[in-house]
């Protein structure tokens, strides 16, 4: 059964090739082709669903595009700002009155104008870092002019908050 109607739409087919070449300059009228097209539609209940829901789904779609371009305004995040680098010039240094204790003993710990002191017991780091000898003028310390950019080591100690809060100059 299935094979035979196939046949027949194969030679049906090929009829309808052979005779498109004559018919290809033919038209139907306008009126006729408006007429097979409603009869179409009404057949297969086109022409009521096409003309109800069109006016939802263009409504649904222009939320849709505004929703999207209020998302894209709202989800770009501002773009980062560079970081502003500090020239070494632009470092202001304060000039403070060495402690006599600090020139008693150079193995003391400075403490660092405006910080606060650390109470006994209060959790602190201990970190070695090497520095030009001119922060020693920063905190009353004579220093020579042609060893200004000489680096020397200096222990600096931390407060839990992470503030450096004294100082101590490794003479090596």
């Amino acid at each position: 059964m299935c094979a035979g109607a196939w046949s027949r739409e194969q030679a049906l087919a090929e009829d309808l090739r052979r005779l498109a070449p004559e018919w290809r300059s033919a038209e139907a009228p306008a009126r006729v082709e408006s007429r097979v097209v409603a009869a179409f539609r009404s057949h297969s209940g086109l022409a009521q669903a096409g003309t109800r829901w069109a006016p939802v789904l263009t409504g649904f779609s222009a939320a849709a595009a505004l929703a999207l371009v209020a998302f894209l305004f709202v989800r770009i995040p501002e773009q980062p700002k560079p970081a502003r680098r500090v020239s070494p010039a632009a470092v202001q240094l304060a000039a403070v009155e060495p402690a006599a204790e600090a020139e008693d003993s150079p193995d003391d710990f400075v403490p660092v104008p405006n910080a606060a002191e650390l109470e006994n017991g209060e959790e602190m780091n201990l970190v070695r870092v090497e520095v030009p000898r001119s922060a020693l003028i920063a905190l009353g310390y004579a220093v020579s002019d042609d060893r200004l950019l000489e680096p020397i080591s200096a222990d600096v100690m931390l407060g839990a908050d992470g503030l450096v809060h004294a100082v101590r100059f490794l003479d090596e």
